[in-house]
């Protein structure tokens, strides 16, 4: 187990310290699913699959994915349930 403390930048953004990352195995670019569960967050990498589920439920739900691929807690929750 890795546990450091952090402190949140001004505009609360998070830098996630190299140990971490090399730890997770996060590189430049690596898409990052953050999860929040009864007050905890996990960082969790977006499986190569997603974006693809993520693209066929959101033509069926007549959305555009060109704009993003992030469309809340449905999407989220039919992508990873």
């Amino acid at each position: 187990m890795v546990r450091i403390k952090v402190k949140l930048g001004e505009k609360g953004q998070l830098v996630i310290p190299k140990v971490v990352r090399e730890t997770l195995g996060l590189i430049e670019n690596t898409v990052i699913v953050l999860e929040v569960k009864e007050k905890t967050l996990e960082v969790k990498t977006l499986d190569e699959e997603v974006p693809e589920k993520w693209r066929a439920i959101a033509k069926s739900e007549g959305l555009d994915v060109t704009k993003s691929l992030s469309y809340g807690d449905k999407l989220y929750e039919q992508v990873f349930s």
